[in-house]
């Protein structure tokens, strides 16, 4: 359904701020304080038959730190949605980003919630096998550099390698600042390699600057 027919009650849900202003699912991902009153009705949507909808309240769900919402997103992780459905299909690749969204509602609970900390970091390792294989913009990007998770490195390391055998030079290239972040001598050692892939695509060069920052910072 699109969103626009959906009833005026689930619409709200979804895309009002405080004062019944549209604001857009991303804004009511950051209303706080979390509005406990709108948690029962956003859980029961969970098993709409809309599973964007479902999706949706997930994504909500999650990044306010509640369980329901979390485990929605783990399913959808683990039972591989993207081969089924398309929730974020890229307006230019056409290619669904939908493990890159997921990753950033998890990567909120972890800034601005108390939720287990060991059990996103899971999930994000889960979404992070995914990497070479499925397409993500950025935002697994910015999640990682948000939240520092030391423990996902490994992680980190073999989603580049992975990415870069799946021809996906631009998408690998998006973890050299993280990897800045979290293991500075690794991702100097990447930088040539990453010079010679520029002749590829040469967006590479952003992220190679970026990562240059990192080092220089020492952010």
């Amino acid at each position: 359904m699109n969103p626009s027919q959906y009833p005026k009650e689930v619409y709200n849900l979804l895309y009002a701020d405080e004062n019944g202003e549209i604001v857009g699912l991303d804004e009511v991902q950051y209303m706080d304080p979390v509005p406990a009153e709108r948690i029962p009705a956003l859980v029961a949507l969970l098993q709409s038959d809309d599973i964007y909808v479902a999706y949706q309240c997930g994504l909500i769900l999650a990044a306010w730190g509640v369980k329901e919402g979390i485990e929605h997103l783990r399913m959808l992780v683990e039972t591989r949605i993207d081969k089924t459905a398309d929730f974020e299909p890229h307006r230019l690749w056409g290619e669904d980003n939908v493990y890159d969204v997921i990753a950033r509602a998890l990567s909120m609970a972890m800034q601005y919630t108390d939720y287990n900390k060991a059990e996103i970091t899971a999930l994000l390792a889960r979404i992070l096998e995914l990497y070479g294989e499925c397409y993500f913009e950025s935002k697994l990007k910015y999640a990682l550099l948000d939240v520092r998770v030391p423990e996902l490195m490994p992680n980190i390391k073999q989603a580049l390698q992975v990415a870069l055998d799946h021809g996906r030079y631009y998408q690998a290239s998006q973890l050299l600042p993280v990897l800045a972040v979290y293991d500075r001598a690794f991702a100097q050692a990447q930088i040539p390699v990453f010079e010679r892939l520029t002749s590829q695509d040469q967006r590479i060069k952003y992220n190679l600057e970026e990562m240059q920052q990192y080092l220089i910072g020492g952010h």
